[in-house]
């Protein structure tokens, strides 16, 4: 009996054969953006968390200091969160960077270097780090003259990052969407296509379970191809952006399992709506 209403579902599809193709289509991309919306969270995670990692917080020490003070400073600076490695410049150093960077020797014109002795920090850290408490925290310590950390550059990379977020998650809403509209649409065409032949089945007393678990099984076999589909150029998506563009990625494959469920259910509870007012009555 299964196997009967198994060929049924797939009997209905081949009569349909462009809904069907294009509630695959849809159905497949509105699963690749979802899965992608999800991805993009992480993804921006990722980055974020990459990109944190690559500036630096400069420490300006105020002038006069000892030996003992100096290293103090590096002691308290070590005790902070997210603080990976800590790297003294002297005065000197900071000079000769100075000189080599702009052209100017200003040792030529003062008798005294200007410059601060400072201390040069790298954050590590999972998760957004807390730039400005971090600072807070630094400005604090008595011999520190101040701390500087490009907070603007930082802050406007977020902002990208967070609005590619929002506009990929607010589109793979759209096609989900769009997805279930179609395979709505699909099965009621499939049922006013077989509208004589559900009423035979009235007549001849088959059940209403008879009658609609081949719809419903129409939409799983939708989803559960797209599904497929979608992990397939999921996977392909991901090898290309780790070999060309970004190699810090979560795993791509992690959201099989999410897709291969989300695809057949998209697809039973548009079946099960579409097939909502078919009833015994004749």
């Amino acid at each position: 009996m299964i196997l009967f209403l198994i060929k049924e579902a797939i009997r209905s599809n081949r009569r349909a054969k462009l809904s069907f193709l294009f509630s695959l289509i849809s159905t497949t991309v509105g699963l690749i953006l979802i899965a992608v919306s999800i991805l993009s969270i992480r993804i921006s995670e990722s980055i974020e968390t990459y990109l944190q990692n690559q500036f630096e917080v400069q420490v300006y020490l105020k002038d006069g200091l000892t030996k003992l003070q100096v290293e103090n400073v590096k002691n308290d600076l070590q005790k902070l969160k997210n603080v990976q490695s800590i790297r003294f410049v002297s005065k000197e150093k900071a000079a000769e960077k100075f000189v080599k960077e702009t052209g100017e020797d200003f040792r030529k014109i003062l008798d005294y270097n200007p410059l601060p002795a400072s201390y040069v920090i790298t954050t590590a850290g999972e998760g957004t780090i807390n730039f400005p408490s971090l600072l807070k925290s630094i400005k604090k310590i008595k011999e520190v003259d101040d701390a500087v950390f490009p907070n603007a550059l930082y802050q406007k990379m977020l902002f990208y990052l967070k609005t590619f977020q929002k506009y990929i998650a607010g589109l793979g809403i759209l096609l989900s969407i769009i997805a279930f509209y179609v395979i709505f649409s699909t099965i009621r065409l499939i049922i006013e296509g077989r509208k004589d032949e559900i009423e035979t089945m009235k007549l001849v007393g088959g059940s209403l379970f008879t009658i609609k678990f081949p719809l419903l099984l129409n939409g799983v076999f939708i989803g559960l191809i797209s599904g497929f589909l979608a992990i397939s150029f999921l996977y392909a998506l991901e090898i290309f952006i780790r070999v060309y563009i970004f190699n810090r990625l979560p795993n791509f494959l992690n959201l099989t399992f999410v897709l291969l469920i989300l695809g057949p259910a998209l697809g039973l509870i548009s079946s099960f709506f579409a097939s909502w007012k078919i009833s015994l009555k004749l």
